[in-house]
């Protein structure tokens, strides 16, 4: 009966330590979402009487003039803008020279990406590289997501200024046309600046960007925090990684160990180490008196 006690008390042990350890890992990184997008091209940004637009579908593009799959996605994308879709670029990659850091906070940072070209679908769904892309038009037929939040949205004199309810931050994106370093040809609403205000400000100064040389701003709504992406695509993932050598690629499968899998293989390991002890119990507690007077 004590090694079966002891066995109880393990597994019980075991069991409180992994919800701890889900729970903690729970309640340590609020999960933000992106929940309203105002786009604004400049004609409309000099006309205080424009609301901006709010697209059915819209699309971050990760991607660098370095990776040659990159160019290839760069062209469907174009063919895929119209008033329901829009796609705004960013260049994560320090070896660009339109790099933005705006962009690799974003792409490090908040959405924990490592491989080139990435796309994100209103803010929740992922897809890798160009095999997953080419699921994108599916992904776009069954979404239902809508956006909004923002209210009151007017740029005048710059200053933008709107209303919201929601605890979190806006973040204006200035977009531009910004020329590809090897070929001829120039890649479209690239970000080129940004700056970020808490949503509960109501307001903020962006006449930096404005002043900029650029052809529209996003408005975008979030709640703050890390996200959580889902993949819809079955098809590999093969991209460049951010953040090794040009030209290096590869499978992207997961390399992150969950503190939860360390803790099951722990108590796997435990269990594994007291099998012997309970083998040599369970022998001693069924062994007959009768044998202990034999061996006697």
């Amino acid at each position: 009966m004590r090694g079966f006690a002891l066995l109880t008390v393990l597994l019980f042990t075991s069991s409180l330590f992994l919800n701890g350890v889900h729970a903690e890992e729970n309640s340590g990184q609020e999960e933000g979402a992106t929940l309203d997008i105002l786009t604004f091209n400049d004609a409309c940004i000099s006309d205080a009487e424009c609301n901006g637009e709010r697209p059915l579908h819209f699309i971050e593009y990760f991607g660098a003039d370095w990776c040659e799959p990159c160019k290839v996605l760069d062209n469907d994308l174009d063919d895929l803008i119209n008033n329901e879709t829009f796609v705004m670029r960013h260049h994560p990659s320090p070896q660009d020279l339109s790099y933005n850091s705006d962009s690799y906070q974003r792409f490090n940072t908040m959405y924990r990406l490592l491989f080139l070209p990435s796309l994100i679908h209103n803010g929740d769904a992922l897809m890798t590289g160009t095999s997953q892309a080419q699921d994108l038009g599916a992904v776009m037929s069954n979404s239902t997501a809508s956006f909004e939040g923002l209210n009151g949205v007017s740029i005048e004199n710059g200053t933008i200024e709107w209303n919201s309810t929601v605890n979190g931050s806006v973040s204006i994106w200035r977009l531009g046309q910004v020329a590809h370093e090897t070929e001829a040809y120039k890649h479209s609403d690239m970000v080129i600046g940004a700056m970020h205000f808490n949503a509960s400000t109501g307001q903020g100064n962006i006449s930096e960007l404005i002043q900029m040389n650029g052809t529209g701003l996003v408005v975008m709504l979030e709640s703050d925090g890390v996200r959580t992406l889902t993949v819809p695509s079955e098809n590999p993932a093969v991209g460049f990684d951010l953040n090794e050598d040009e030209g290096k690629s590869g499978s992207l499968e997961p390399v992150q160990t969950s503190t939860t899998f360390i803790a099951l293989a722990t108590t796997v390991v435990l269990l594994l180490l007291l099998a012997p002890a309970l083998l040599m119990w369970y022998s001693t507690v069924t062994t007959s008196p009768s044998a202990f007077n034999e061996q006697e």
